[in-house]
């Protein structure tokens, strides 16, 4: 059985960690709309990291795709191989799978590398040379789709869901309002 990478916005939760931390600092002072803009000068993981570190994720109030998550726990209890892997930042990353208990490693942005798209599918080929299976649901997903030898699409759009079963070894789908 292939290991299954999952990535964590929009796929196990409900939401977007960056976009909901960015939120939030932007609103707590209209100063800090330009202290981002100085992080990002720096790169999206720079700031991802300063967000993460001012607003830990609390891992119990999110909103998980239930479905997917019990399907997760299917997979485990059957000795799959399972690891997060996200373009949040390593910190929030932990936090998740801590309050999760299920995936074997985390593969997080580090405050100098954003773990998205191309840069996350090569560090997936590079920690699972022998192939793996990705859980996605997003354009951003297509290059990790494309290096992987199977793709499991959660919480998609329809176009995206057709286009992942067009071009990829599709191993699962759970439809928007299903997970």
């Amino acid at each position: 059985m292939l290991p299954l990478a999952v990535d964590l916005d929009g796929t196990l939760i409900r939401g977007d960690l960056f976009a909901r931390a960015m939120a939030r600092f932007c609103t707590a002072s209209p100063w800090n709309a330009l202290i981002l803009l100085a992080w990002l000068t720096r790169g999206r993981a720079h700031a991802k990291a300063k967000l993460a570190a001012l607003y830990p994720v609390d891992a119990a109030s999110l909103s998980y795709n239930a479905l997917f998550v019990a399907w997760l726990r299917e997979q485990k209890a059957m000795g799959r191989t399972i690891v997060l892997a996200t373009a949040f930042d390593r910190a929030g990353a932990e936090a998740v799978a801590e309050h999760i208990g299920l995936f074997d490693q985390v593969l997080a942005s580090n405050g100098l590398i954003n773990l998205k798209s191309h840069a996350k599918a090569a560090a997936l080929a590079a920690a699972f040379p022998d192939g793996f299976a990705y859980a996605g649901n997003e354009r951003a997903d297509l290059a990790v789709w494309r290096v992987a030898k199977a793709a499991v699409v959660v919480n998609a759009t329809d176009a995206l869901v057709r286009r992942a079963r067009a071009s990829f070894n599709v191993e699962r789908v759970f439809e928007r309002g299903e997970t």
